[in-house]
């Protein structure tokens, strides 16, 4: 049996842990007797070296101050290895008065004492906040230091920057204070509302419209501007461009306008133009006994009248585009000719192998010859050979145009002899005869002869003064 005592091994552990804390314990301390001691936002900096001031052993810590921090000791203090400094941080406190808003940096806690250093005189009836929230006057000494204080008279106002949309509470008193406190930089072309010089009311909604580039075509000119508006007309009047009468725009005042557009204005103008047509006159006849029959001559000349057109022109930035009729009116009538026919008749005597006869009228005709057979019907035909009077036909039988010659009457051709107007043909017409023949008979005829017509004298309603003057 080993009669030795020996230590448990747990309290052996623990032993060796107190022996070795000691000596680093004791190496700690004179590791601190060379060296300087910083602490600052809550680091320990051990600085070694030979420095004699406060601010030579910050500056080799690489720790900066604020003239509101608190050092200690002082910065121009004397110091020696194994001595402490402490650095007491300012905080940054953003303040918000009537005055604008600042940064200021304390080593208050207290929101009272904090107000007070500021130098910021609170009256009754101004508004506390403290991080957003309201604060009564008489609690101002229990409220701790917060990092956003604002003291004045403050109203919540939303800015919207085309997408940008700012909520803030401010003490501004007009919409331009509230944007430069914003920090948005307002440019001349943009639009505003309310105005920039307008008063801020409570839960005020401030739009502000960014203005875009664009080109403007007016009277010859190329003008680039920028505009917050949308609308055609409201860019044009921005620029002092306006229209007058039927001026337009293209793209026209119905279309919003897009970064980079280009609007095009159109003066329109009108003018007048007259043009004449000529009215042609008329030929008329008038009956007189100063000129034998078939005789005519001219009375009065015609006159051209005179149909005025009115055009109404328009024009587009000086180029014609169409022509409108605005009106017509008669400035001249026509004046028609006046041509008289003879209606004195006179009768005469021809010599003939036969004899004398009376005419009162000769007409120069064509001249051709038919029979029954000629006539287009067969002989089979009930009205074959029958004229249209009803006689044969046959030698003495002459087909003419009643219009031409009178239906019934007598006439005498130079070769044939006398023959009755008894006859008509689909295709006599005009001043034309056809000479009637018995089959056995038939001579044939072709050209142009004299006919005259024989007496008596029809009647004046039977009488044709103005037959045809041409020949078939």
């Amino acid at each position: 049996m080993n009669n030795n005592p020996r230590f448990p091994k747990k309290i052996l552990v623990i032993l060796s842990g107190f022996i070795l804390a000691a000596v680093l314990a004791v190496l700690a301390y004179s590791l601190t007797r060379t060296q300087f001691v910083v602490y600052a936002d809550n680091e320990v900096h051990l600085i070694s070296g030979d420095y004699e001031r406060v601010e030579e052993v910050l500056s080799a810590a690489g720790v900066e101050v604020r003239a509101e921090d608190i050092v200690s000791p002082a910065l121009s203090s004397s110091v020696e290895p194994g001595d402490t400094i402490q650095i007491q941080r300012a905080i940054p406190i953003t303040l918000r008065t009537d005055d604008g808003v600042e940064t200021r940096w304390t080593l208050q806690t207290n929101l009272a004492a904090f107000l007070a250093e500021a130098g910021v005189t609170i009256g009754r009836t101004d508004q506390i906040f403290a991080d957003g929230e309201r604060v009564e006057f008489g609690d101002i000494e229990e409220i701790n230091i917060s990092s956003l204080v604002e003291v004045g008279h403050f109203v919540n106002i939303t800015i919207i920057d085309n997408n940008n949309r700012i909520q803030m509470r401010t003490a501004a008193q007009t919409v331009g204070e509230a944007l430069e406190e914003a920090g948005l930089n307002i440019f001349a072309a943009d639009g505003v509302e309310p105005p920039p010089g307008s008063w801020l009311t409570p839960d005020l909604n401030i739009t502000v419209r960014r203005s875009m580039p664009l080109t403007i075509h007016a009277d010859g000119q190329v003008i680039q501007t920028r505009s917050h508006h949308t609308n055609v007309l409201q860019v044009l009047a921005e620029a002092g461009i306006g229209l007058i009468g039927q001026d337009f725009t293209r793209p026209g005042p119905e279309v919003a306008l897009q970064s980079g557009d280009s609007i095009e204005v159109v003066r329109v103008t009108e003018d007048f133009r007259i043009e004449d047509e000529d009215i042609s006159f008329d030929t008329v006849f008038q009956g007189t006994d100063q000129l034998e029959i078939d005789q005519r001559a001219v009375m009065s000349e015609g006159v051209t009248g005179i149909l005025r057109r009115r055009i109404r022109v328009r024009y587009e930035n000086g180029i014609e585009v169409s022509q409108i009729p605005d009106g017509e009116w008669v400035a001249r009538e026509p004046v028609n000719r006046v041509v008289g026919y003879g209606t004195n008749i006179v009768v005469r005597v021809l010599d003939t192998t036969n004899g004398p006869v009376e005419y009162w009228r000769v007409v120069r005709m064509r001249v051709t010859a038919y029979t029954a057979s000629s006539s287009g019907k067969p002989p089979d035909h009930p009205a074959y050979g029958i004229t249209a009077s009803g006689l044969e036909a046959g030698t003495g039988i002459v087909a003419v145009d009643p219009s031409v010659v009178p239906f019934g009457s007598w006439v005498f051709v130079s070769g044939y002899g006398v023959g009755y107007a008894g006859d008509t043909g689909g295709g006599v017409k005009g001043r034309w005869i056809d000479l009637g023949y018995d089959e056995d008979e038939l001579q044939h005829w072709s050209g142009y002869v004299d006919v005259y017509y024989l007496t008596p004298v029809p009647p004046v309603d039977k009488i044709n003064y103005l037959i045809p003057t041409w020949l078939p």
